[in-house]
């Protein structure tokens, strides 16, 4: 009970500091005033406040409990950031596919030269799967989740799989189930397919790099249109209301 008392407190904390109800470096109410408004106790209360100074939106010190800027937070934060709007921000999901676009062309580069023959070949194979089911949303997603793990795995790279799980389980599946259905240029992502393909038999970290690149670009564009696209559509549904 305790629990999930201390998670509900969590919960509306947490979503105050990260609309902006307290500024950076401001104080918490007290935990008396806190368990006052809450109906708990103060252990609970301190339970809460743990959890919000593991996400790295608070700083617990003998003085209070002061909010941190939402720029030092940690990684988990985004998920909690992407849950205040029913539809999540354009900005955010563009600076997101920026990041993830980035390390995967990093990842290409560092695979390519580590890679035995053989996992060139389990590259490509990877590949050629995602130009057989680009017309296949949630197979095409897999794909690109197996290659971003191959990547990992021949770079030997922990911090890089973290990353990305990382990355998966605050944002992506969160954008994924808003429903959005982007309207990528098919045509030109399979030019970036069959320019990675090519890269991969030729051992060219450079132009699997740029395609990589484009792909993540394309992606990114289609994405943040449909966003702004379905935020236009509940603006104009409200006005109607």
């Amino acid at each position: 009970m305790n629990g999930s008392k201390a998670e509900e407190i969590t919960g509306i904390l947490r979503e105050e500091i990260l609309r902006g109800q307290y500024r950076a470096g401001e104080r918490l109410p007290s935990e008396r005033d806190l368990a006052a408004r809450f109906e708990a106790n103060r252990g609970v209360v301190r339970e809460a406040i743990k959890k919000l100074e593991q996400l790295g939106i608070v700083d617990v010190k003998p003085g209070g409990v002061r909010i941190v800027p939402v720029e030092d937070a940690t990684l988990e934060v985004l998920g909690h950031m992407m849950d205040l709007a029913e539809i999540p921000s354009p900005t955010l999901v563009m600076q997101l596919f920026e990041v993830i676009g980035a390390i995967m062309s990093l990842s290409v580069t560092s695979a390519i030269k580590n890679a035995t023959p053989e996992q060139i070949k389990q590259l490509r194979g990877i590949v050629k799967n995602l130009i057989n089911c680009i017309d296949q949303h949630e197979e095409y997603y897999t794909g690109w989740q197996s290659l971003a793990a191959c990547f990992s795995e021949i770079n030997q790279n922990l911090v890089l799989r973290l990353i990305f799980n990382g990355l998966k389980t605050q944002f992506v599946e969160r954008l994924r189930n808003t429903g959005l259905h982007p309207n990528i240029d098919k045509q030109q992502d399979l030019k970036y397919l069959h320019m990675i393909d090519i890269a991969f038999e030729d051992r060219d970290h450079l132009a699997a790099s740029s395609a990589i690149s484009g792909h993540f670009q394309l992606l990114q564009d289609s994405i943040v249109v449909a966003l702004e696209q379905l935020q236009d559509t509940g603006v104009r549904g409200a006005s109607h209301a």
